[in-house]
């Protein structure tokens, strides 16, 4: 088995659980407040859920997110940390105090904060755990950058349904 990257979404460990638990997908979607569609999409990896949907499915699983999503022992980035509170960016950005925007230039590293304790906050993380993730995705978007990835970085990340289940290891 070769590693996963940290906080990658994996869609056979949820076709798993809801079948463990005894569920349709028709069932879990009505606990989780989504659409049947949305849950085989999750499960096949045709779509992978965003923070609020993941967040949803956990719930309604009684699993926590990190179960869906591992983290890994690499520092999770900036996105990840925020994918395990469920929060989108508009809602993390509310419990800061400023724009969806400047999350998005945050979390991609091409803006830095003046306080961090206050954004640390807003991640349900200490200052210091805030700060590395920060590190991290910079570091991630200075490889795409270096790598000459162009394109859209959005988006959750997700593993292929054919791929097997969390792995604790993670690539550096």
């Amino acid at each position: 088995m070769s590693p996963q990257p940290p906080g990658v979404f994996r869609p056979s460990v949820l076709a798993d659980l809801r079948q463990r638990a005894q569920l349709s997908r028709a069932e879990l979607a009505l606990l989780a407040g989504v659409s049947p569609e949305t849950v085989r999409a999750a499960e096949t990896g045709k779509h992978c859920p965003s923070a609020r949907v993941l967040r949803a499915l956990a719930v309604a699983l009684a699993v926590p997110v990190d179960k869906l999503s591992p983290v890994g022992k690499a520092t999770p980035t900036l996105k990840q940390l925020r994918g395990r509170t469920g929060q989108t960016q508009k809602q993390t950005a509310e419990v800061i105090g400023v724009s969806g925007q400047m999350v998005s230039r945050v979390e991609a590293g091409v803006y830095g904060v003046r306080d961090p304790v206050r954004w640390a906050a807003g991640y349900q993380v200490s200052p210091a755990e805030w700060t590395a993730a920060w590190e991290a995705g910079k570091e991630v978007r200075r490889k795409e950058i270096k790598a000459g990835k162009q394109g859209r970085r959005g988006g959750t990340a997700c593993q292929p349904s054919s791929q097997p289940g969390p792995s604790q290891e993670s690539q550096g």
